[in-house]
């Protein structure tokens, strides 16, 4: 039986442990400061499976060295965005919290695959990578498929393209440089840029890279967590059962896209031992653009990130 250790057990990391515990046979390690809150939540989850086929087992605490042995590490634990932030508003707060985990998870879990949702998500898995040494394949963030998620449920309402008739992706960051892909992803055998009416592709592309604001702005103190749960479940599942699915991942980059040196939202194909190899699509000079001008913006604030942090 896979072990997965998520640290962090706020909603995202508990929508995840019980997102995996329903979808296969798991041993989970929920792992939070507030130790009561991550037994409690672990004995819950457990005892909501007896009327499923799952056979997983979940255990909660305090202890970081629960990570021990573990196949898979996914990180969430840090603070939420409240309203009038923006993610990078975050990193100060957020990165000692990742730098700890990494620490503790190449001590005690060196094999693992590590997913970080922590936001800043580019930042923090950069982060996460520098200060663990992992090797660039084994860490990833989760950002572009909760993006993509959003763009398939705009293009359904505002558009009315169901999921089951498009093809599309978002890459970029997690954040006002993302960049849903109205070139490349198709609907009836053409592109979105030329198969949906302007304005109202401006207005699917708008509510994309504004989904999480919008729902924090709603929630007043919290912020999205059964999307970005179940996305990083099917990244996680990808991983676990070696699909080798493509999914949008924020994963190094050392060449491709003619990016080099920093992690970014791009196509990458998920397998056992992580990032199998970053996909290069076929894009749009538009859409190049985009993604070199997300890339300069990660690159910049991973390069105002203090040493001290590695």
């Amino acid at each position: 039986m896979d072990k997965v250790t998520i640290f962090g057990a706020g909603h995202v990391g508990a929508t995840t442990a019980f997102y995996l515990a329903l979808s296969s046979s798991v041993e989970v390690a929920l792992v939070d400061v507030e130790e009561g809150r991550a037994r409690g939540l672990a004995l819950d989850i457990e005892q909501s499976l007896q009327y499923t086929d799952s056979c997983s087992r979940l255990e909660g605490g305090a202890d970081p060295g629960a990570v021990a042995d573990s196949d898979m590490v996914i990180i969430t634990a840090g603070h939420p965005r409240l309203p009038g932030m923006s993610r990078s508003d975050l990193t100060s707060r957020n990165a000692p919290i990742v730098t700890s985990i990494a620490r503790e998870t190449a001590r005690s879990a060196p094999g693992a695959v590590v997913v970080v949702v922590t936001n800043p998500v580019d930042e923090m898995t950069y982060l996460a990578w520098k200060a663990g040494s992992f090797p660039e394949r084994k860490i990833m963030g989760m950002a572009g498929v909760l993006d993509t998620s959003r763009f398939f449920c705009f293009l359904n309402r505002i558009a009315s393209r169901p999921a089951s008739d498009v093809e599309a992706m978002v890459l970029g960051t997690h954040g006002d440089d993302m960049v849903p892909l109205v070139d490349w992803s198709r609907s009836g055998g053409e592109s979105l840029s030329e198969s949906v009416e302007p304005d109202t592709l401006a207005e699917v592309v708008e509510r994309t890279r504004g989904g999480g604001a919008e729902i924090v702005s709603h929630l007043k103190s919290g912020s999205a967590y059964f999307a970005p749960a179940v996305s990083v479940g099917v990244m996680a599942m990808a991983i676990l059962t070696d699909t080798g699915d493509v999914l949008p991942v924020s994963a190094f980059l050392g060449g491709e896209y003619g990016i080099s040196g920093l992690f970014l939202g791009v196509p990458a194909r998920l397998g056992r031992g992580g990032v199998a190899e970053v996909v290069e699509f076929s894009l749009s000079d538009g859409e190049r653009r985009m993604l070199g001008r997300a890339a300069e913006g990660v690159r910049k604030r991973v390069s105002d990130l203090p040493d001290g942090l590695f």
